[in-house]
């Protein structure tokens, strides 16, 4: 096992109606003048006019800023910093999904800390100094109210490059969640959140040999389960419970518990990210096509973990080989996102061949080195070969 620090500060406040004593807990922060950050759709109604009420109700200040955050672009990012630096906001509030969250991070993240955003990605360069910052989560999949990640494009140039801001000093103080609010979410969205989180985890299980038997199956659990959550919520997209158990396994999957001690790769996320850039699909959704066309490319690399991934998260009878369960393993995948309606080949969202060698070039420059993935250090004629996969 590798040495390891491991902290997750934030606070969860979960449970229905929770959103309306977000105010107790800005006030607890020592907020005062709070920036609430979403992404306008109407959806949001009644839940803002609740946090808003909440707020001001603890004699706070309520503020937004006009434009929404639609999609985590730099663009707004600064816009919200030169907002909070002119109005004196000492606190910004997430109402919304992993858009949302990330945009918010990186606000307050800029109100302290001058430069580039290039300067700050890829751990390239830290700073302790985040603004507080905290969250209201309506979608589950992206696991931003656990991470000390954003996500966020920058649309200084077109298409724009989404790079990954790491910084511990973004996490949430609090994440407020309550599972109602995803039970109306359309069932496209609501699979492709859950796709998203069994991502995350496959990142950290396909970690190389390890031996690490606790964490194999820590990730396995969490993959199972939100699996058969997904089937649940098809069938019945509003019982609470089902949403509950999402939400969790969405926070679970990105807490960076389940990779403690380990390596991880994130080959699918860099992958992934110019193709999302680019179309604008839906995170999850992008995902499932990468992560197939990923796993039939790399599965013989840890041949172990591919036969375990198949036995015992998509119940696969052993074959003659292990190379034979595996690869049945992938199909079972394959056959499990179609039957929630997701896509799993790029030419289903638009994407051609022709389009291939630039996502490949835009891969290697998001994961900022000439091999993507911590683990799976694809050359850029691999990433090539997985887009042709993927075709």
């Amino acid at each position: 096992m590798k040495d390891f620090s491991f902290c997750v500060p934030t606070r969860f406040i979960v449970g229905k109606n929770s959103p309306a004593h977000v105010g107790e807990q800005i006030a607890a922060y020592g907020g005062h003048r709070v920036l609430i950050v979403d992404d306008g759709g109407s959806y949001l109604t009644e839940l803002l006019r609740s946090v808003r009420s909440s707020i001001e109700r603890e004699g706070l200040e309520a503020f937004e800023i006009e434009h929404k955050a639609v999609s985590p672009r730099l663009s707004i990012v600064m816009e919200g910093v030169r907002f909070c630096r002119k109005n004196d906001i000492d606190f910004i509030l997430a109402v919304g999904g992993g858009t949302v969250m990330d945009t918010a991070k990186a606000i307050a993240f800029f109100c302290e800390n001058d430069g580039d955003l290039t300067e700050y990605v890829l751990y390239r360069k830290s700073s302790p100094r985040c603004r507080k910052v905290a969250s209201v989560v309506t979608l589950s999949g992206t696991g931003s109210e656990v991470s000390a990640t954003a996500m966020i494009i920058d649309d200084r140039q077109e298409p724009g490059i989404k790079y990954p801001l790491f910084q511990e000093s973004i996490r949430f103080l609090f994440s407020v969640m309550d599972p109602s609010l995803t039970c109306t979410l359309p069932m496209r969205t609501t699979m492709a959140g859950a796709f998203d989180a069994i991502t995350h985890v496959i990142e950290h299980y396909f970690c190389g040999p390890s031996g690490y038997d606790m964490q194999d199956r820590m990730c396995e659990a969490v993959m199972s389960s939100i699996m058969a959550n997904m089937r649940a919520v098809k069938d019945n997209p509003a019982d609470y419970g089902t949403r509950a158990q999402l939400q969790m396994g969405s926070t679970l999957a990105n807490s960076t518990l389940l990779g403690i001690g380990c390596d991880s790769d994130w080959a699918v996320h860099y992958m992934e990210n110019p193709v999302t850039t680019l179309t604008h699909n839906l995170h999850g959704s992008t995902l499932a096509i990468i992560s197939v066309a990923w796993m039939r490319y790399c599965y013989g690399r840890d041949l172990p973990k591919a036969v375990n991934f198949a036995r015992r998260v998509m119940d696969v009878a052993p074959q003659a080989t292990d190379e034979q369960t595996a690869i049945k393993g992938i199909d079972a995948l394959e056959e499990f996102l179609r039957e929630m309606g997701l896509p799993v080949r790029l030419s289903e969202i638009g994407i051609k061949p022709d389009l291939f060698p630039v996502l490949a070039d835009r891969a290697l420059q998001t994961a900022g080195s000439e091999r993507v993935g911590g683990v799976s250090l694809l050359t850029r004629d691999e990433v090539m070969e997985i887009y042709k996969l993927a075709e």
